[in-house]
């Protein structure tokens, strides 16, 4: 495995996050990484730090590092929302880090986002053609989010409809937030815009499969599944595996 090394970074904007880096010199690509509604804890940037050891660039920032009770959301006694614009206006300045840094190719950059954030990597795919990817860990797919609200001036089906880029999907059977009904409900509104996705739901998997620090909802064998998958797609995505204007579907 790489050796990398991490840093605490303030973006453009004074956003806080957590950069991982591969040892050495050359190019690489990046992945930025939201994290769930407990906000800005050690999970996302465990996950910045994994990307780090297998050659990628890892950043984790704080989506919501204007909230003013950062304890109470690392504990779920209270909730903050981050908004579709401010999530296009805060992953410009982590882009802008990564650029600063030297080290990364900004033709090669996903975002991915957990839980709360879910939503947030197709609203950036939607609004720049800044991303190589977008990537969702069982996100997105609440009820609320198929309609416009105080957060969310836009429905997820015109979001879904005008994706500039390749979105991966990663969803848990038994996920007592995100039906697998609307798991299928994104995936036919990305079928019929003509999208290329790769959606897959994990049997037994509730939500937050990923997260090793909350034992009570990890699991070890869809997650590590879901993260080999998510590898190989990456590479597509990166490497020119992905055709363009050919759409490229699976569930």
């Amino acid at each position: 495995m790489p050796a990398f090394t991490s840093q605490s970074i303030v973006c453009s904007n004074g956003m806080p996050g957590h950069l991982a880096m591969p040892a050495g010199s050359g190019q690489v690509p990046a992945v930025i990484i939201l994290h769930e509604r407990y906000g800005y804890v050690q999970h996302p940037r465990d996950v910045a730090e994994r990307f780090a050891g297998l050659g990628m660039a890892g950043l984790a920032i704080n989506g919501f590092f204007k909230c003013d009770f950062q304890s109470a959301l690392a504990d779920g006694t209270k909730r903050y929302y981050m908004s579709d614009p401010e999530s296009v206006d805060y992953v410009t300045a982590a882009i802008k880090s990564l650029k600063e840094t030297g080290r990364v190719d900004t033709t090669k950059i996903a975002l991915l986002g957990m839980c709360q954030t879910g939503r947030h990597p197709m609203v950036v795919g939607a609004e720049t053609n800044a991303l190589a990817a977008a990537i969702c860990w069982y996100g997105a797919g609440a009820n609320r989010e198929f309609e416009t609200g105080p957060y969310y001036p836009k429905p997820l089906p015109d979001i879904l409809a005008r994706l500039n880029c390749p979105m991966l999907g990663l969803f848990g059977e038994a996920d007592n937030h995100i039906p697998v009904a609307n798991v299928r409900r994104m995936r036919n509104l990305l079928e019929d815009s003509g999208k290329t996705f790769d959606i897959n739901v994990y049997e037994g998997a509730p939500h937050g499969f990923l997260n090793n620090t909350m034992l009570e909802r990890y699991r070890h064998p869809q997650s590590e599944a879901a993260w080999a998958v998510q590898m190989d797609f990456l590479k597509k995505a990166f490497y020119g595996g992905f055709e363009s204007g050919r759409a490229i579907q699976r569930f």
